[in-house]
């Protein structure tokens, strides 16, 4: 049984702009970096084992903060981890996008089931690489969201930055513990590791607003059975 602690980085400029962010690699901003600084804060009691991260720098920036704050284990980069593609609306407003392509379907862009398929993979791989243990993985607002979304089988609004949602991983069941800071009870058993999709991603937009904590940005992706993600995240 592994625990995973899933953290979404700081803000960055973009975030704050309301910019399309995904697979842009968009550095932290001041910001960010204080919100990183605070983001076990409201952490349940317990002893982290490892933190690692997407490679890209506003998720890796972020887990060296908390590494170096509370003296854990710098792990490894998951390229799996990285944020959804988002295409060409990348750099653009998310209003402007959301406007020429209301359903989300941006042109060069990733399949919201392709990024919920790669999240639970990348944890099924660290549960084997860490098993027993309790793992940090600082990613991304849309992949963490359609990671919860399919565990908790609901739409879900904006992941805000720099909070934290917990998953427990034992052989093929997935649990949900905390949604964002939010205690929350789900547990789901899939009929096998080698199922895929082990949970559907049904609606790319989202359809709820943000979740409002500690004054973060909104995001948006929505999923039924699956996940989704916010545009704080699209701005990612």
């Amino acid at each position: 049984m592994t625990l995973f602690g899933l953290v979404r980085h700081g803000q960055t400029d973009w975030n704050r702009q309301f910019l399309f962010q995904g697979s842009s690699d968009v550095p932290l901003n001041d910001t960010g970096r204080a919100q990183a600084h605070h983001a076990l804060d409201s952490m349940p009691d317990l002893a982290w084992d490892v933190v690692v991260s997407s490679p890209l720098s506003r998720a890796r920036e972020t887990a060296e903060i908390i590494a170096a704050d509370h003296g854990l284990v710098l792990g490894p980069t998951e390229p799996r981890l990285q944020e959804i593609d988002f295409g060409i609306a990348e750099g653009r407003t998310i209003a402007e996008m959301e406007a020429l392509h209301p359903d989300r379907d941006f042109p060069g862009g990733e399949a919201p089931q392709a990024v919920a398929d790669r999240g639970y993979d990348a944890l099924e791989d660290l549960e084997r690489r860490f098993p027993g243990q309790n793992v940090l993985v600082v990613a991304h607002g849309t992949l963490i969201r359609f990671l919860l979304s399919g565990i908790v089988e609901r739409p879900l609004p904006s992941i805000p930055n720099a909070t934290l949602s917990l998953i427990r991983l034992e052989d093929t069941t997935w649990s949900v513990e905390m949604l964002a800071g939010v205690r929350e009870e789900a547990v789901v058993r899939v009929s096998s590791r080698d199922r895929n999709p082990r949970f559907v991603v049904e609606h790319p937009r989202p359809t709820a607003p943000p979740i409002d904590l500690a004054g973060s940005a909104p995001t948006g992706e929505t999923v039924t059975s699956a996940a989704a993600d916010h545009p704080q995240e699209g701005r990612a």
